[in-house]
Parts: C-alpha cells; structure tokens; sequence
C-alpha cells in the first residue's frame, strides 16, 4: 500500500494520478478537508482566501487535473494601477493592450524597452531552461538582476517591487532572479483568475476525483516508521500503525523535517491579509493597485469584487490588502494603518471602509534565494520515502500541482 501524508495541491496532485493508473493508495490529512495552505472561509457572505492567491492559465498542470469551467472562473485583467505623485497610472500587460502598454505614463520609455526585449527574450526560451537557473551557480537576486539589467529605480519601486514582492512575500527581492524570470513568463502568457467560490475550490475539485474511500481526513502522522533503512508504515498520532510499502510525504517542509526528525529548515515567509468591506466602490478595473510608498504596509491591495462579484453579498464590495512581515506590527493596530495607506490612495475610502477580518498566515511559501533548487533537503532519504511540494521547485500552484504529479511517476517506476 502506498501512503501519502498531505492533502494539500501535491499530495492531491500525486492521489490524482495514482487514481487514474489504478493504483492503491492512503491519503492521509491531519486538517478536516483538502487544500492545506489554499483555505477559504466564509463570513456573513464574504469569502475570505487565506492569502492572496490567484490561479494563471499558463499553469498547465492546473487544466491536467481539473475542469476549470465547473470552477466557474472570474478572470482578472492583465495589468495593474499603478499609484504614483498622487496619480494612478494604468498598466497593461504588452500582450494584452499593446497601445496601453507604449502610451501609459506608468513606465518610462527606457523602461518599457527593457521589459519588452526582456519579455520577448523569455518567449523565446523553454519553461524548462529558465526553471534551471533556479539551481544555476550564477543565479543572483531579483533586485540585483533588474539593477544589473539597466532598469530605473523608479520601475523597481513602482512596479517590480510591489508585485513581484507581492508574489514572493519578499519587499526586498531576494528572491531567485531566474524564478522571478520563470514567473514573468507566466503572467505575460497567462491570465490570472479565481475559482468563484474562493481559492480552496480548487483543491476541493481535485479531492472531488479521487475515491471516498482513499481519503482520511482529521489523521493526523506522528512519524515515518523504517526497519532496515526503509519505510514500513507511519505511526499517526492517536497510536495506530498503518503498513505501508512506499511513503509520500507530501507536506511543507517544516512538517516534512519534523516526521523525519531531521533539523528544522530555514524559516518560510509569513503574510497577513486584512479584509475590509464597503459599500463604496473605490475603483472599476479589475486588477492590483500598486501602492506608492517607500516602507509601505501593504504591499498591494484590490477590489475582489471587481473580479469575482460572488466574494460579497449583495450592494457590497471586498478589499483584500496584502501585508509582508505581519510580525512587525501589532494585530490591532493592521486595520487601522492598511486603511490608512488605501485611502491615501482613494480619498473616497475615508470612512467607508469597515474592516471585516485579519488572517495571518505564519507560513505562507518558503524562502526561496538564489539557487535554492540545488539545495538537497533531504539526502539520504530511507528506501521507498518520497517529497513533493513546493519547498522543492518554487512557490507556486503549478510547482506544487507538478512535484506531486512528479513523485507518483516516480512511484509507478
């Protein structure tokens, strides 16, 4: 029998394939349902995603594993609103709105050219080649590529650090350059969107195709059992032993070093969302706002609404404001200063927003710095233990969806 510790998207992904090769297996999961770090919870008619997360069409791995229409998927517009000297600049992706993209004032001239040679340089190369520098000896950080690259300071403020640092949970950049490179890629072929029930529809669908009687919920796995340097079963938590003949330990890496009692890895990325509710819409765009400011709060923010109407009841709107490094500021105090940097924003906020809850996500993605694809986690594994997740290839839906797809074709070897 084989086991898989983990319902999150590569545990999922991993039970997904083993069901469609007819293979016999255990999903154990220790929450009450699939998704691990995709969470959605509801809240007098608001749906609230735990983190901002969004799925691209240019992550081919997602459309592998589910129907994306019966998602009913709310697109967002390729582009953001770019705050700056007061003002809000549209930008447009170059694919999308090609005009948009030459005469917006968002960007300077010299600027738009280096993206543009830049974009067109990675249309050119493989998925595969760009993911390879992610283990490459001269990867260097995002910030240091871009300054490397020619691009203005006021680019990097103004749009690269905001929603790339936004995507990495990182206000520095220092994260892998090759994979800021790989995720450029995705946004400038894909479209991002939302499942319309809230982003734990996506594993929830995938849980969907796997058998009833393959699933454990509330199962928690104390411990990988081995004799003779290979896996015999996991102990759970409420004393059982479960044989097993191969092990897949689908899990982040913090929980996977714990069942293995290996040495904690280094620390992930935390981030907050602050959730406020209003009845005054604050603009029409379907997309990010990009704030101006030198040590913001918030990262970036958007009207949830705008995409998927479905998230709010009735004559209401969501704002989600993404917070980086929530530990630097007191619980209480989030809601008052993400509000603060919204309305300096739109004037028309002050007063209208009324905050609606604050999720904190302690570990939200790993660390992920130069060349962290050639680190080894975990050498020296015990036969027939295997790892997937997003700790291992990037911190993304498609990376995880593939590292469980990757460890069940190791499994039919």
């Amino acid at each position: 029998m084989i086991v898989i510790v983990g319902a999150g998207l590569a545990g999922l992904a991993c039970a997904r394939e083993l069901t469609r090769a007819g293979r016999p297996f255990l999903l154990l999961e220790a929450a009450p349902g699939p998704g691990g770090r995709q969470r959605t919870t509801h809240r007098d008619g608001f749906t609230l995603d735990h983190g901002f997360q969004v799925v691209l069409s240019s992550y081919p791995a997602v459309s592998r594993l589910v129907n994306i229409h019966r998602l009913e998927p709310r697109w967002f517009e390729s582009g953001a609103l770019l705050h700056h000297d007061g003002l809000l600049h549209h930008l447009t992706s170059p694919l999308a709105n090609p005009l948009n993209a030459v005469f917006s004032r968002s960007l300077t001239l010299s600027d738009k050219a280096r993206l543009a040679a830049l974009g067109l340089r990675l249309l050119a190369t493989s998925d595969s080649t760009i993911a390879g520098g992610c283990s490459a000896p001269g990867d260097s950080t995002t910030a240091d590529f871009l300054r490397r690259s020619g691009f203005s300071r006021g680019f990097i403020d103004r749009f690269a650090r905001p929603f790339f640092g936004g995507v990495f949970l990182d206000n520095a950049l220092e994260t892998s350059s090759a994979l800021f490179l790989l995720y450029l890629k995705r946004f400038l072929t894909g479209t991002a969107w939302l499942p319309s029930g809230g982003i734990s529809a996506l594993p929830k669908a995938i849980a969907s195709e796997i058998p009833m009687e393959c699933l454990r919920y509330n199962t928690r796995v104390a411990s990988v059992e081995t004799g003779g340097g290979s896996a015999t079963g996991v102990l759970l938590a409420n004393g059982a032993f479960l044989p097993a003949s191969r092990v897949v330990l689908a899990v982040d890496e913090p929980s996977a070093c714990a069942l293995l009692e290996r040495p904690a890895p280094p620390p992930g990325r935390e981030v907050a969302v602050v959730y406020f509710k209003t009845r005054t819409s604050l603009y029409r765009h379907p997309c990010l706002v990009l704030p101006d400011a030198h040590e913001p709060v918030v990262r970036h923010f958007v009207q949830i609404t705008n995409i998927a109407p479905s998230y709010a009841p009735l004559d209401w709107h969501l704002i989600s404001a993404t917070v980086l490094d929530p530990a630097r500021y007191p619980s209480d105090a989030l809601p008052v200063l993400a509000a603060r940097e919204i309305t300096g924003v739109f004037p028309r906020a002050e007063g209208a927003l009324e905050h609606l809850e604050t999720i904190r996500v302690p570990y939200a993605v790993p660390a992920q710095p130069p060349g962290f694809a050639a680190r080894i986690p975990f050498p020296n594994l015990p036969a027939n233990v295997y790892t997937a997740g997003d700790w291992a290839c990037g911190a993304s839906i498609q990376a995880a969806l593939d590292s469980g797809l990757r460890a069940a074709h190791r499994l039919f070897k």
